[in-house]
């Protein structure tokens, strides 16, 4: 995936299929879920993989100061407004925007195609996310 992404954990699957989708592959949505997975491991007693890095480091909040870094290239990346790469070499934190041009956007469709597509709006804090009819009715417009 992005090996600058590390210990990633919200945001991860826009990028991937806004990666992929730029990149010529096809987004499909079943009407029928077939696979899923279960997100429990609090409420289990089991330990949140995020935890590994200060485990290993023995720096329990590790983990937290990379996530609050690598989230600033997801959000570059889909486009959040507080995240240009202006700002982010303004808060001398450019080092995330490492090799974007490898493991960025695609080169078959646009960012903004991806968006449109996915009814979604980055706005400066946050992303918009509007109700997809490819994805709930399973018709293309």
């Amino acid at each position: 995936f992005d090996p600058f992404m590390p210990w990633c954990f919200m945001g991860e699957e826009i990028a991937l299929s806004m990666r992929a989708w730029t990149s010529g592959w096809d987004i499909y949505a079943p009407r029928k879920n077939y696979i899923a997975h279960q997100y429990r491991p609090g409420r289990l007693g089991l330990p949140k993989f995020w935890a590994s890095a200060g485990r290993a480091f023995r720096r329990p909040i590790l983990a937290n100061k990379l996530q609050r870094k690598v989230i600033q290239r997801v959000k570059n990346l889909v486009g959040y407004l507080s995240a240009t790469k202006e700002l982010i070499e303004k808060d001398d934190i450019d080092i995330v925007l490492t090799d974007l041009e490898y493991y960025g956007m695609g080169k078959e469709r646009t960012r903004e195609e991806y968006l449109k597509l996915t009814s979604m709006e980055p706005t400066k804090e946050k992303m918009v996310c509007r109700k997809i009819k490819w994805c709930n009715q399973g018709l293309m417009e």
